[in-house]
């Protein structure tokens, strides 16, 4: 037996599942068999029908979402959450945590989850599910290959202050929490964007056209998307679509620095000069 085989036939002990972004439709297979033999499932996603299916093949389904209080600070929540789940691995495993997405894209928990897992010595498995990141890159008909993608959190760009490339497609991921790491439902003013305009317009020019995007979370649904001029950023978001991830689109091409790289990428000799020889 060699070691993934050891690997993969260890008992589980906590499962960490992505449940994707469009309600039971995106969940997959080997999500829904983890749920199957876990003994206990915790849910972090609000999609219409969500328990109710997880229920159809785990009984024992609890929702976490109480755990979020107006104001409350979010890593305290977090931190709530996994202890929870911890606790019910260590009392009678398997359980699983079930997320909206992907569980490892934007998702505290499961991170929280791991770090108290390794240290008590229990067994995690993550499996992936549709993010964000794979909606948003289909309802903006967005190719990364030929350009690349930038991404970045929004409060950490601001505290950071990230570089930004103009040539490349960029994604700004919770700008709805920019500037808290509180928890609330209240809407943003124009004035909590308006540090985030200034910082891109530092990058491109006020009139560059920006998308915000949001997902359809139900099949009869199309993406919402708002598209505007930058400078009309904290403004707009204000009165409008404020809860999905911004999307800046390059500014301009980078040009080619190094012909030669691109002529040997169609050039058989070189093809034979970097192969091993048959």
């Amino acid at each position: 037996m060699n070691a993934q085989e050891k690997t993969v036939r260890r008992p589980v002990d906590i499962y960490i599942v992505g449940l994707g972004i469009r309600n039971v439709q995106q969940i997959t297979r080997e999500a829904e068999q983890a749920v199957r033999l876990s003994k206990k499932v915790f849910t972090v996603d609000a999609g219409f029908g969500i328990d109710e299916f997880l229920r159809t093949l785990c009984p024992d389904v609890r929702s976490m979402l109480d755990h979020y209080e107006e104001g409350g600070d979010r890593l305290r929540t977090y931190r709530a959450m996994a202890a929870e789940v911890v606790d019910a691995a260590v009392d009678d495993a398997p359980v699983c945590f079930a997320t909206y997405g992907h569980p490892k894209i934007y998702v505290y928990p499961s991170q929280l989850i791991e770090q108290a897992a390794s240290l008590l010595g229990l067994t995690v498995r993550i499996l992936p599910g549709i993010s964000a990141l794979d909606t948003i890159i289909t309802d903006l008909s967005l190719d990364p290959g030929p350009h690349g993608l930038q991404m970045y959190e929004a409060t950490d760009l601001l505290a950071r202050e990230r570089p930004l490339q103009p040539e490349v497609p960029c994604l700004l991921w919770q700008v709805s929490a920019v500037e808290t790491a509180m928890y609330t439902t209240k809407r943003g003013n124009a004035e909590r964007y308006r540090r985030l305009q200034d910082y891109l317009l530092r990058t491109y020019p006020t009139d560059h056209e920006v998308t915000m995007v949001l997902s359809s979370t139900y099949a009869l649904l199309e993406p919402l998307k708002e598209t505007f001029p930058l400078g009309e950023l904290a403004r707009l978001l204000a009165r409008g679509l404020q809860v999905g991830t911004l999307y800046i689109p390059p500014l301009k091409e980078r040009p080619i620095s190094n012909p030669d790289i691109l002529n040997d990428a169609f050039n058989a000799d070189h093809l034979e000069r970097i192969t091993a020889a048959s």
